[in-house]
């Protein structure tokens, strides 16, 4: 039995010694209840501000651990803990009227990376965590009681596990959080700390402390609602409960269950089907008319990270045998996007909000094809390529709900084609006429090789306003509906 677990029941025997026996068959009820939260050491009850004290080490023992995926800050699907919660936890809460009062929230978004970054993190996971407990909290939570306390990168825990561990570098690491922390110079105590021994110190801090540190670590600080009297249950007293360790709030209201409500779940995009617009208003030079390139694309995006990855085919096939005019081409294309802005899930019920991968974006790609180009009886080339190089572009959305998105890009890059130029009819003998194609070849035949001429270009190789639908997309928990029923 740990040291708070025998303060508590020894406190408990005091309160039923003075207590006894007018009103010990109530008040006996009533703490069985109370004991119900015993088993979560991470909630607490308080009644002001000035309640809250907890040490550095009791956080990190008793504190409630949401693991978050690297560099996203929405609530991560499938977790035990917020299914309990939601479940177990919060009914009992709602039917015992507390009001979460405050939240302590340390450790944010682990040590590395930039602290802009980090704090940005901090802020939408605290974001997160806050939308979810209004979610199935009866009482609203305003953000000002949630957040009661917000640390982002906790080098307070970082110092307890290396201490712990005997870790012989735990000297210098706390040495460094001492001088800077007080200053919140943590740009300055994350560069010490990068360059201390020469770089292996922070090596290894990634590689044995750095895993556990990337979770939102919090404590939360419940009181009872104004108003709200004390209902004792009945039950026959036989002597002491079973079970004593009791939190510090001991009159809880017992509420009737409210019946299961519909929401739909979030979600967020997994696979888009696009098209370049640009590409349908081509008009052809020389070959005097419109021909629109048909083109499709699709573009895959990963559960985290900034990154995404797609591919593209434009397929024009226009033939005017008549005139002798062809405009005939197959490319392909893969690339690789690097968005900076990752805005997460979208909005709480899955109805609004930014996509997760929109705004401004780098890229870099590769392509191939064979084309087959015509514009008279003694104008035309055939033959294959390839090339790559790099992009730029910002996406937009244009629907309510971010599913329909406008993308505007230019590609710049290097292309190279070996083609052989053909016309109709024989070049050798133009008297003489069979109706085909030959290539402009005067020569001997047996000096004849296909491909034997060279096009380069460096320079713009695409521009585009793409217009993409989420096709595919992510949902948060299980079932194939795509919606949940509320906890009661």
């Amino acid at each position: 039995m740990g040291t708070r677990q025998i303060t508590h029941t020894l406190l408990s025997l005091l309160f039923l010694i003075l207590a006894w026996p007018g009103k010990a068959m109530a008040d006996v009820a009533v703490m069985r209840d109370s004991a119900y939260y015993a088993q979560f050491p991470y909630i607490r009850f308080i009644e002001t501000d000035d309640s809250i004290a907890v040490s550095d080490e009791e956080f990190l023992d008793d504190a409630a651990k949401v693991i978050f995926t690297v560099n996203r800050y929405d609530l991560p699907e499938n977790s035990a803990l917020l299914r309990r919660w939601r479940d177990e936890l919060i009914p009992q809460l709602n039917r015992d009227r507390l009001q979460l009062y405050r939240v302590l929230l340390r450790g944010a978004a682990s040590p590395e990376g930039p602290f802009e970054n980090n704090r940005k993190l901090g802020v939408n996971r605290a974001k997160a965590l806050y939308d979810f407990f209004n979610e199935y909290l009866e009482t609203p939570v305003s953000e000002r009681q949630f957040v009661g306390h917000v640390e982002v990168e906790d080098y307070r825990s970082l110092c307890i596990m290396m201490k712990r561990a005997g870790d012989p570098a735990y000297p210098i690491v706390q040495e460094l959080y001492d001088n800077y922390h007080r200053s919140d110079g943590y740009g300055e105590l994350k560069d010490r700390l990068m360059r201390a021994e020469d770089g292996q110190l922070w090596q290894r801090l990634l590689r044995d402390y750095f895993p556990q540190l990337r979770a939102a670590r919090m404590l939360l600080y419940f009181r009872r609602m104004p108003g709200a009297d004390p209902i004792a249950i009945e039950r026959p007293s036989h002597g002491l409960p079973d079970s004593l360790p009791l939190p510090d709030s001991l009159y809880l209201t017992v509420l009737p269950q409210l019946p299961a409500t519909p929401s739909r779940l979030p979600r967020r995009e997994l696979l888009s089907l696009k098209t370049n617009l640009l590409f349908y208003g081509v008009y052809m030079p020389g070959y005097n008319r419109w021909c629109p390139i048909p083109n499709v694309a699709v573009e895959y995006y990963p559960k985290g990270g900034h990154f995404t990855f797609g591919a593209s085919v434009d397929f024009p096939w226009w033939v005017d045998y008549g005139r002798h005019k062809f405009f005939e081409i197959r490319n392909y294309q893969v690339e690789g996007r690097y968005y900076f802005g990752a805005h997460g899930v979208l909005g709480a019920n899955g109805a609004s909000g930014k996509p997760a991968f929109s705004g401004l974006y780098l890229m870099g790609y590769g392509h191939g094809g064979l084309f087959e180009i015509g514009f008279n009886e003694n104008k035309g080339w055939r033959g294959h390529g390839f090339g790559a190089g790099v992009g730029a572009g910002y996406v937009v959305p244009v629907s309510r709900n971010g599913h329909w998105r406008l993308d505007f890009s230019l590609q710049v890059g290097w292309f190279t084609a070996k083609h052989d130029p053909f016309q109709y009819e024989n070049p050798v003998n133009p008297s003489y006429h069979d109706d085909l194609y030959y290539y402009k070849w005067t020569g001997r035949a047996k000096d004849f090789k296909e491909l034997q001429y060279r096009f380069n270009w460096l320079g713009p190789t695409r521009v585009g306003i793409t217009l993409s639908y989420d096709l595919l997309y992510r949902r948060a928990g299980n079932g194939a509906s795509g919606e949940r029923r509320a906890a009661p």
